[in-house]
């Protein structure tokens, strides 16, 4: 079991930052410029269109950032009118970040602009090596959504 443990935070720390790196950093850090925000303020966007309103703690640990930092960043992002807060209706001591019109349509253009880049990447691979990584990808995320791993 050692092995299995020291061979997966081996393969996490070696894969996924260069995969992070590759196929996402490289476009926050050029389209957040196009959209007038930073790369974190892009992050921010994209997770709250793709999982609907979020509480500013889950919000937090999702973006892996400081409160401090994140409360600027949605005093910021409000400013601009790309999101909302409103109070919690099930805990009026919270609130919750929601998404407006504008702020998603920054989303969505950044997400088609690297859908279209990781499209123009993986398309240099050839059909059996497009195979394994599709079935590499779906394999992962089965065993990472399975409760034991929760």
């Amino acid at each position: 079991m050692q092995c299995i443990v020291s061979e997966t935070i081996g393969f996490l720390s070696k894969t996924f930052p260069k995969i992070y790196s590759s196929l996402y950093l490289e476009y926050l850090k050029q389209y957040s410029a196009t959209y007038n925000v930073n790369k974190t303020q892009l992050r921010a966007l994209v997770f709250i269109k793709n999982n609907g309103a979020i509480s500013m703690t889950d919000l937090c640990a999702k973006l892996n950032i400081e409160k401090g930092s994140l409360t600027s960043m949605v005093d910021e992002l409000t400013k601009k009118g790309y999101v909302v807060r409103e109070k919690d209706l099930s805990d009026r001591r919270k609130y919750l970040i929601t998404i407006t019109e504008k702020g998603d349509k920054i989303a969505t253009d950044f997400m088609e602009k690297l859908t279209y880049k990781l499209e123009e990447k993986l398309s240099k691979l050839n059909i059996e090596d497009r195979g394994k990584f599709i079935e590499a990808i779906t394999t992962l995320q089965y065993i990472l959504s399975k409760e034991e791993l929760n």
